[in-house]
């Protein structure tokens, strides 16, 4: 009896999960790719997985309307066209394969990867950053000066450290090293799967510290690092999207907590020129093409220094 398309699906999740160790959140990605092009096609088979289908299904992609809020919107960006294109043909290489299609056919001749210009400014400013952490230590009015401590602290770690939302929420206590200065990301919560220290500079040492001393006044017992509100739990991503919505409102500054990721490579690249090795370690990425992609968003004032340099090199050509 032949598999349908969703039975294969489940069979490259597995593969994804329990061969390649990737993680929750980039299975929840491929599922939620798939789900979309099987809301165009309900009725699906391998077989018909040709380059005109894909390609109706792109068209598709970019004029459907779709209820945002309390309105419609029609299309997405060329970025989510083209994460839509990588997260499927990773489905279709596998089914390539094993031999339930003969080709992938999004490398089909036929089709072309969409040209995405990454234009959109995804780090912040020194003045953006120095808004928000004001905001969290003068503007607020938090309910407790623990609050206020510990966000204080998550958003200098998101900064300084770069950690993904998933991995700043994982960590527990033993992960912070004071005396080494250095923080353990647990393959467990990381995307790549993979353990890494990071280490922790001086403003973020001082920045623990005083939220570490807070927390031991609450008298608390949980063993993760961030702990909510008004328990002894974890503190939750929800609870994270809430003190954002906070902090934004007070600063005047519209961000997310991925954007302090990116802030990160990017003073992290002009700082060390421009070294992709060194970031992608700290980053936890698998592939080095993943950490050199941040070098497109380094500002013009970044590399200006670098390209005035030229103009006192001899001229030996």
């Amino acid at each position: 009896m032949q598999k349908t398309i969703e039975q294969l699906h489940k069979e490259f999740l597995d593969y994804a999960l329990f061969t390649r160790g990737l993680s929750q959140k980039t299975l929840t990605s491929y599922r939620a790719s798939f789900h979309i092009l099987m809301t165009r096609f309900p009725s699906l088979m391998p077989d018909m997985l040709v380059p005109d289908t894909m390609a109706e299904f792109f068209k598709w992609l970019q004029t459907r309307e779709r209820i945002v809020g309390k309105g419609t919107k029609q299309g997405v960006k060329k970025s989510t066209v083209a994460t839509y294109w990588r997260r499927l043909s990773k489905f279709f290489d596998w089914l390539k394969t094993r031999k339930y299609i003969e080709a992938n056919p999004l490398k089909s001749d036929l089709l072309e990867f969409p040209a995405v210009r990454y234009d959109d400014k995804k780090y912040l400013h020194r003045s953006d950053i120095e808004k928000i952490l004001g905001a969290i230590q003068f503007n607020v009015d938090w309910r407790s000066e623990f609050l206020r401590a510990r966000n204080f602290a998550f958003i200098s770690i998101a900064v300084n450290c770069g950690l993904r939302l998933g991995e700043l929420l994982g960590l527990k206590l033993l992960d912070i090293d004071l005396m080494r200065c250095e923080l353990t990301v647990r393959g467990e919560t990381s995307k790549s799967r993979a353990q890494r220290i990071v280490p922790l500079n001086t403003r973020v040492k001082r920045d623990l510290e005083a939220y570490l001393e807070k927390r031991r006044g609450q008298h608390l017992t949980a063993d993760y690092l961030w702990v909510a509100d008004r328990s002894d739990g974890k503190l939750t991503a929800d609870g994270v999207r809430h003190a954002i919505k906070v902090i934004s409102r007070e600063s005047g500054v519209k961000f997310h907590m991925h954007q302090f990721r990116h802030t990160f490579a990017v003073n992290f690249l002009h700082n060390s020129g421009h070294n992709s090795f060194k970031l992608q370690s700290l980053l936890g990425h698998r592939s080095i093409v993943s950490s050199a992609i941040y070098t497109r968003c380094l500002p013009t004032e970044m590399v200006r220094a670098d390209v005035e340099r030229l103009a006192r090199l001899d001229n030996t050509l």
